[in-house]
């Protein structure tokens, strides 16, 4: 069975397609700089009793793509040192209305977005996970769900972005002697064929 994804013509229902790209991007960009910043921020003030070594070694819970996970430091800091980077990608190929560079985060978008939501479901059904209360349980399925959500919503745009530009590339050419046209007697004067 098939199904069509469909295309965005703009993005929230007002703002040009590309321009939302931009500010998604840039939204994005934003909030990966500043969860980097303050949990770097956050090993240091940790105390003199730390060195820079012993803090990236140091296990924490840490927030990607609305998936809490439990890691160290230096693989979170990994993590969002590659969210800034393909997120600078994605500014340049939309300002530049580069194709390539927009298909290299779309595909990295579905890489992460998916290894996420697999990450959650793995560690949602682990025996040994943390608290099992139903409030938290819905905090944090209402989060993991917004978190996905809007990264897929990112990525229906970046492929309506990239189809577009796929359509503008193309060059299309109608060959008119081909087509039969016939003008209809009305019974007097000559036959037209």
């Amino acid at each position: 069975m098939r199904i069509d994804i469909p295309q965005c013509g703009r993005c929230c229902v007002c703002i040009p397609l590309r321009h939302g790209i931009l500010i998604f991007g840039y939204l994005n960009l934003a909030f990966s700089t500043f969860l980097l910043s303050f949990e770097i921020w956050l090993t240091t003030v940790h105390g003199p009793e730390y060195t820079v070594a012993q803090s990236l070694r140091s296990s924490t819970v840490y927030l990607y793509r609305g998936v809490g996970l439990y890691s160290q430091m230096w693989f979170y800091a990994l993590l969002y040192i590659l969210e800034i980077l393909f997120n600078i990608l994605l500014l340049i190929g939309a300002h530049m209305k580069r194709a390539r560079l927009l298909r290299v985060y779309y595909y990295y978008g579905i890489t992460t977005s998916l290894a996420a939501l697999v990450s959650f479901v793995v560690m949602r059904n682990s025996v040994s996970y943390g608290r099992q209360d139903l409030q938290y349980k819905v905090l944090e399925l209402a989060v993991v769900f917004s978190g996905l959500m809007v990264q897929a919503y990112l990525l229906l745009l970046i492929r309506s972005e990239l189809k577009k530009l796929d359509q503008k590339n193309q060059m299309c050419f109608v060959n008119h002697a081909s087509e039969v046209y016939a003008d209809l007697c009305d019974g007097e004067g000559r036959n037209p064929l």
